[in-house]
C-alpha cells in the first residue's frame, strides 16, 4: 500500500469513527431528555402593585324586617286570609277572629259615651240656672255646690266612657290581624275554627328584599372599616359573588370580643333566604406599591425563605428572599426578586435548582 492509499484509509476511518461518537452523544442526551422531560409550571410576572386587604366574616342571613305577629286578643278564627310563603302588605289581612262579641261591646261602649254627654250637657245647664239663682239670692250656697260637684262626676264619666270607647274599638280592630309590615309569611300559627289566647303568635313575617347579616370582626379590622364599605358574599353551595354594603359598626366589642358589623344586602331576585350561613370578606385597608405573593409560593427551610424564578434559559431557579409581613395568604417580598421576573407559582414541588421547565400556556414576556 502506497503512502496515498494509507492517508485516505486513515481520514476514511477518522470520519466513520467521528459520525458514530456523534450518534451515541445525539442518542444520549436524547435519551437524557425521555428521562427527564422538563417540568410545566404555571409563573407570575413580578410588580410592585397595591394589595387590597379584606376582614373575613362569616354570619347567618336575617331578612331586614324579621316580626313575629302576636294576638293582643282571644277568639276563634273565623277566616284565615294567607297561607306559608305568600306575600303580604302593610295592612292587609292575614286573618279574623269572629268579632261579634268586639262589635256588639265597641257599639255599647259608644252608646253609653253620648248617654254619659247627653247627662253632661244637661248637668252644664243647670249649674247656669243654678248660678244665676245663686247671685239673685233665690237658691242657697249648698244647692250651688251640689251642682258643682255633680257637673264634675259627670265630666268624669264621660272621660270614662271615651276611655271604655278607645279600649272596645282596640279590641274590636285587633280581630282582624293585619300585616304592619310589607313582606310574606314565614310562618303561619293558626287555622281556621282554632280557638287562640291573648299573646299567642299568629305569624312569622319576613321581608326577603333586603338581607341583614350582623356579624363581627377584630379589633385590629374593626379601625379600619367604613360605612359604606363593599362586601364580598358567598353562601353555602355557590361560588357566586353577591355584593353587600356596611351600614354600621359598633366601638365597643360583644360577649365574643369581637366589634358588631352590620351588612345589607340587595336581594330582589330573592336568591337568599334567611336563615342561610354565609361567609364573606369586607374591604379594609390598602398597602401601596409592595411586591407579594401567595404564601403557598414560598418555600420555608430552616428559617429561610426561597421562591423559584424562571430564567431566559426556561430553568428554574432557586433564590433566597426576604419575607415581610404576611396578610390572609399573602406574604410581602421585601428583597431577593426584582420587578419582571417570573416567579412559579404552580408546579414547583416537583422541581429542582436548574431543571428545565415549561411554562404553561402562552408564555408571559
Amino acid at each position: 500500500m502506497n503512502k496515498t492509499k494509507l492517508i485516505s484509509v486513515i481520514i476514511t476511518s477518522s470520519i466513520i469513527l467521528l459520525s458514530c461518537s456523534k450518534t451515541e452523544e445525539n442518542q444520549g442526551k436524547k435519551n437524557e431528555s425521555i428521562q427527564n422531560p422538563p417540568v410545566t409550571v404555571k409563573v407570575e410576572v413580578i410588580q410592585q402593585r397595591d394589595l387590597q386587604l379584606y376582614a373575613e366574616i362569616t354570619g347567618k342571613l336575617e331578612g331586614i324586617t324579621d316580626i313575629v305577629y302576636y294576638s293582643e286578643v282571644a277568639g276563634k278564627v273565623k277566616s284565615v286570609e294567607k297561607g306559608l310563603g305568600d306575600k303580604i302588605g302593610k295592612g292587609e289581612a292575614i286573618a279574623y277572629l269572629d268579632s261579634e262579641n268586639y262589635k256588639i261591646t265597641y257599639d255599647q261602649a259608644r252608646s253609653e259615651l253620648k248617654s254619659a254627654e247627653a247627662g253632661l250637657e244637661a248637668l252644664k245647664i243647670k249649674l247656669e240656672t243654678t248660678q244665676k239663682l245663686y247671685e239673685s239670692g233665690k237658691v242657697s250656697k249648698f244647692e250651688l255646690t251640689n251642682d258643682q260637684s255633680a257637673l264634675k262626676k259627670a265630666e268624669a264619666a264621660v272621660e270614662g266612657a271615651k276611655a271604655n270607647v278607645e279600649r272596645a274599638r282596640i279590641n274590636y280592630e285587633n280581630s282582624k290581624f293585619l300585616s304592619p309590615v310589607d313582606g310574606s309569611i314565614a310562618q303561619l300559627h293558626i287555622k281556621q275554627g282554632q280557638f287562640i289566647a291573648t299573646g299567642q303568635p299568629v305569624a312569622a313575617i319576613v321581608d326577603c328584599r333586603q338581607l341583614v347579616i350582623k356579624t363581627g370582626v377584630t379589633e385590629y379590622d374593626i379601625q379600619a372599616i367604613k360605612t359604606g364599605a363593599e362586601v364580598e358574599i358567598r353562601h353555602n353551595g355557590s361560588e357566586d359573588i353577591i355584593y353587600g354594603k356596611v351600614t354600621g359598626s359598633g366601638k365597643k366589642p360583644d360577649v365574643t370580643g369581637n366589634y358588631p358589623v352590620e351588612i345589607v344586602i340587595e336581594n330582589e331576585g330573592m336568591e337568599l333566604i334567611p336563615g342561610m350561613i354565609v361567609r364573606g370578606r369586607i374591604e379594609s385597608r390598602r398597602i401601596g406599591n409592595v411586591i407579594y405573593t401567595d404564601f403557598d409560593n414560598i418555600i420555608e427551610e430552616f428559617g429561610n425563605y426561597f421562591v423559584y424564578l424562571v430564567n431566559s434559559e426556561n430553568k428554574a431557579v432557586k433564590r433566597k428572599i426576604e419575607a415581610g409581613k404576611k396578610y390572609g395568604n399573602s406574604i410581602l417580598i421585601l428583597s431577593g426578586v426584582e420587578p419582571g421576573e417570573k416567579i412559579i407559582v404552580s408546579g414547583a414541588n416537583a422541581l429542582t435548582n436548574n431543571a428545565q421547565v415549561k411554562i404553561f400556556g402562552k408564555d408571559i414576556k
